[in-house]
């Protein structure tokens, strides 16, 4: 004889239905919940048969998952206690639903789209500036980069995230740093700030 469970997740209206413990069809909305009434009003069997699941938690725990799948991707995975910092957490399971999908958005492939000529030249000369103080030693050492550029007093961003005037601002503040060291160097005869 098989056995007939239900599942209700009240916030998506949607009643499963479980024949042996596999998923064998289902009622959403208006239809959920009216069979979900009627489970409730027949007899106890059928009601000790049914079982409540909040479906968002599934769905937020696979989000936790694309958004690390991303990260592990863009080789910033070791990052994500400075990704997270912002939003005031330490791990993505503290991360509400809305900072997930701002975070999704954020780090998605499609945002890493072709850019204009300004913009490329704008990253080729921060480029060449970090290479100038020993971040970006050659080509492929995004590591490196990466660590600098999620300092959140750098960008707390990563390169090919930042628009065209946040380009600029950066370049500034390369300039401003190379500019500092060249001083400390000239004043004590160390070449470097440490």
């Amino acid at each position: 004889m098989s056995q007939t469970t239900y599942e209700y997740d009240p916030r998506r209206l949607r009643l499963n239905v479980y024949v042996d413990g596999k998923l064998r069809g289902g009622f959403v909305g208006k239809n959920a919940d009216k069979q979900f009434m009627n489970l409730l009003m027949q007899d106890e069997t059928k009601s000790n048969q049914l079982s409540f699941t909040d479906m968002s938690d599934s769905i937020r725990k696979a989000k936790v998952r694309r958004l690390r799948a991303l990260w592990i991707k863009q080789g910033v995975d070791h990052m994500r206690e400075a990704i997270m910092e912002p939003y005031g957490v330490s791990s993505t399971a503290d991360l509400s639903e809305a900072d997930l999908d701002e975070l999704l958005e954020r780090f998605k492939p499609e945002n890493n789209q072709p850019v204009s000529d300004h913009v490329r030249r704008l990253r080729s000369h921060c480029l060449d500036l970090m290479n100038r103080m020993g971040i970006y030693t050659h080509s492929g050492d995004w590591k490196q980069v990466n660590d600098f550029m999620m300092n959140p007093k750098i960008a707390g961003k990563l390169l090919y995230q930042l628009n065209a005037s946040e380009l600029e601002s950066l370049r500034r503040k390369l300039n401003s740093i190379i500019d500092k060291q060249d001083k400390f160097t000239q004043a004590t005869g160390n070449p470097t700030l440490n």
